[in-house]
């Protein structure tokens, strides 16, 4: 027969982790059971629990062995969930620390964005990319001042070019906003306008903001770090 103490012990275990209707068996209110910080998915909670139940089963009626190792086989499975879980919130974390830095060091470097202008400043030069369409028989980049008339004429060969900062016939154009514009011609004489991309600053960073992490563009606007993204040589 169970002494008193055990049987008080094994109370308080279903008190706190058994189900409902192990609770109403022993006569527990499932209104007024014991609150705990600890868990039923703690091991040592889990075999005590467990070990109570043995030494007070019914003699009549044990408890059938492939019940225990059923519900051994589940709790290890919860464990090994535990664990799992645990391991992904900390590679998470580590990943977005990667993130973080990576993205620190790209400030005041340039990448390519989508545009067709740029601000030229003491003979600065400007690189340039773009995309010929597979039917391209020529491709000619013309480079227009801010008055819209034409500096530079130029036969495409690469789909990257870069421009020194001198007009037509060799002398270095005066400061301020060029644009590029770029046409690709087939073998029926269609002409086609290609997009550019040139290159921009990058300002700053913001970690983890609603898009994520993001690059801030200068004229540009923001860029998602894991976009592919070119970072100009």
């Amino acid at each position: 027969m169970s002494d008193i103490n055990t049987n008080s012990a094994l109370s308080s275990l279903i008190s706190q982790y058994g189900t409902d209707e192990a609770k109403a068996k022993s006569g527990i209110s499932t209104t007024t059971s014991t609150e705990s910080s600890d868990s039923i998915g703690n091991q040592d909670v889990f075999l005590q629990l467990y070990i109570e139940q043995l030494k007070n089963q019914d003699p009549t009626e044990p408890q059938d062995t492939g019940d225990m190792v059923s519900q051994m086989a589940e709790f290890s499975s919860l464990e090994r969930l535990t664990e799992m879980a645990t391991q992904m919130s900390a590679m998470s974390d580590s990943l977005m620390s990667s993130q973080a830095l990576t993205a620190s060091t790209l400030v005041g470097k340039s990448v390519y964005v989508d545009s067709d202008t740029a601000t030229v400043s003491d003979g600065s030069s400007v690189s340039l990319k773009t995309s010929f369409p597979d039917d391209a028989q020529s491709n000619t980049l013309k480079i227009l001042n801010s008055d819209n008339e034409v500096v530079r004429t130029v036969t495409l060969t690469d789909e990257t070019y870069n421009w020194d900062g001198t007009d037509g016939d060799g002398n270095a154009v005066e400061d301020g906003e060029y644009t590029f514009n770029v046409t690709s011609r087939n073998a029926d004489g269609e002409v086609t306008e290609l997009s550019t991309q040139l290159p921009a600053r990058i300002n700053s960073v913001t970690i983890n903001g609603a898009d994520g992490t993001t690059l801030n563009v200068q004229g540009y606007g923001s860029l998602a770090l894991s976009d592919e993204i070119e970072i100009v040589s």
